[in-house]
């Protein structure tokens, strides 16, 4: 059963003055209960002594709310009890809970849902971490503590340690009925902006605490000023100025035929794998042993190089491959675009370079679909040629999810972060003045872990998500789309380009790309 013991953590042993009243209330509600607070210092030891094998992700958050995300989730595991923020404040007695052997956990409010679950579609409902109580030993902890190495270094504290994770771990647990969850009014019944949640079934409610949403660990907004705001101005200028040419959403949606959009995805299995090339003749070969891995049948796929701008004898390798293999694959072909391409190969990641670099590729890959796909084909997989290493059976796992836009997840290392940064969940964003200096050559390009963008390394604790861009590295799409129209943006579009515009042009009308977090595919580690 739950025991009668109160958890709560600060930074130090000394709480504000502030939050004394609500810690008092834990005590004056629930005399006898025993009460225990840790503050950083005493929770290091506890993580070092009783969970060692947990003390180098414990140690490597950079935020003290992921070290009190987790240390909860570690006591309420080793002690059992009620773990309580600071600022929530106890109503009446816990007694109610102490007959309870399941993990009682309630809900957030519902107006917490949106913002955060349009995002995390697979989430159904949002669960509250900031109050929970448990018996000693629960078998869900151990879930949520064997995730917490996996997603230490995800760009999002919710998804890291907090109510994200909690709720996604939560709906997918093999056993829900040793999981009891009540309705917010348990322990929060009022929302961030202060409004009471109310129910129809409110007086029913069983009602043990209030939270007051004092936000200790996120940072407030700055007030304008009149420098940010001549700053915003300066940016947004600059933006106009350079953006150059861009495309129009009305009238690229308006080139796609509709009533191929309204299908459903191919039942067939004939694949066209595509590849762009530049400078990749030290990676060939062993893309092709690779790709051989496959495990579906020769006679099902068709390889298709497309080569452009190549200095290291890229298109020769390619042919003289691609000769020894005629015969065994459905058809193969090497193509040739060159573009006049000469970005060096070790600054093609600068801001610079990209509206010119990814606009090349744009034109290599819609070269592809012009001359590389035709009505035998069900399936386009795009597929970068330094790919070394994926599951035999990709292309299944991939279409498993009857997705007509799906990727996985493409990693250097396994478990690692992603690689592919092309693919990610935009969260809302502030219009202020960092937001248009992110700007550059008409396409918006935040610097890698700035605040809004959720990678799939980052949703690892997902099965799938509704991407916002998609990358290039390996990528599945229903081929009677692209010769429908859905091609990829040469130009900027939405102040995105090449794959990334095609996924916004793709959700434009109607087909929601999807990526697999959990599904990793690897690209050589440089």
């Amino acid at each position: 059963m739950i025991p009668r013991i109160i958890h709560q953590t600060w930074k130090t042993d000394a709480i504000p003055d502030r939050f004394r009243a609500f810690q008092r209330s834990w005590s004056e509600k629930n005399p006898g209960w025993t009460y225990m607070l840790w503050s950083d210092r005493s929770l290091l030891d506890f993580v070092a002594r009783t969970y060692p094998e947990l003390l180098e992700t414990f140690c490597g958050y950079e935020t003290g709310v992921r070290r009190a995300d987790a240390a909860r989730y570690m006591l309420l595991h080793h002690f059992g009890g009620i773990y309580a923020d600071v600022d929530a404040e106890c109503l009446t007695s816990l007694e109610p809970l102490v007959s309870e052997d399941r993990l009682v956990l309630c809900e957030e409010p519902p107006s917490h849902w949106d913002l955060q679950l349009k995002i995390r579609p697979p989430i159904k409902r949002l669960l509250f971490n900031g109050v929970m109580a448990s018996p000693a030993g629960h078998r869900f902890w151990p879930r949520v503590l064997t995730m917490l190495p996996e997603m230490r270094d995800v760009s999002d504290t919710l998804d890291a340690t907090g109510p994200c994770l909690l709720s996604a771990l939560v709906q997918n647990d093999p056993e829900p009925g040793t999981i009891c969850i009540h309705p917010c009014h348990l322990f929060n019944g009022v929302d961030v902006h202060g409004h009471e949640i109310g129910s129809e079934n409110q007086d029913s409610c069983l009602v043990l605490a209030r939270h007051h949403w004092a936000g200790t660990w996120y940072p407030r907004p700055k007030p304008r000023t009149c420098w940010s705001i001549a700053k915003k101005r300066w940016y947004h200028l600059r933006h106009k100025l350079t953006r150059g040419r861009v495309i129009r959403p009305r009238k690229m949606a308006a080139t796609i035929y509709p009533e191929v959009l309204k299908a459903p995805p191919p039942s067939g299995d004939r694949l066209a794998i595509l590849v762009p090339v530049r400078n990749g003749a030290d990676h060939i070969e062993f893309f092709l042993k690779a790709i051989a891995t496959l495990d579906l049948p020769k006679d099902r796929i068709k390889l298709v190089f497309c080569e452009g701008d190549s200095t290291d004898g890229t298109p020769e390798r390619l042919t003289e491959l691609a000769e020894k293999l005629r015969g065994e694959y459905r058809d193969i072909r090497v193509l040739h675009k060159p573009l006049g391409n000469k970005i060096p190969q070790n600054k093609r990641w600068k801001g610079s370079y990209q509206r010119v670099r990814r606009s090349t590729i744009a034109k290599v890959r819609n070269h592809l679909i012009d001359h590389g796909l035709d009505d035998t084909d069900d399936w386009a997989m795009w597929i970068d040629i330094d790919m070394w290493r994926f599951p035999p059976d990709i292309f299944a796992q991939l279409r498993q999810t009857d997705a007509r836009i799906v990727t996985p997840n493409a990693v250097r290392v396994p478990g690692g972060a992603s690689f592919d940064l092309n693919s990610f969940v935009q969260q809302r964003v502030a219009r202020d003045y960092r937001y248009f200096r992110d700007h550059l050559h008409g396409l918006y390009q935040p610097a890698v872990g700035t605040w809004g963008r959720l990678h799939l390394s980052d949703l690892r604790y997902l099965d799938k998500v509704e991407l916002h861009g998609v990358g290039g590295t390996m990528l599945l799409v229903d081929a009677s789309l692209h010769r429908a129209g859905l091609r990829f943006p040469e130009l900027p579009y939405r102040e995105l380009i090449e794959t990334e515009g095609f996924a916004a042009l793709a959700r434009d009308v109607g087909i929601i790309p999807i990526g697999l977090p959990k599904v990793e595919v690897l690209h050589v580690p440089w």
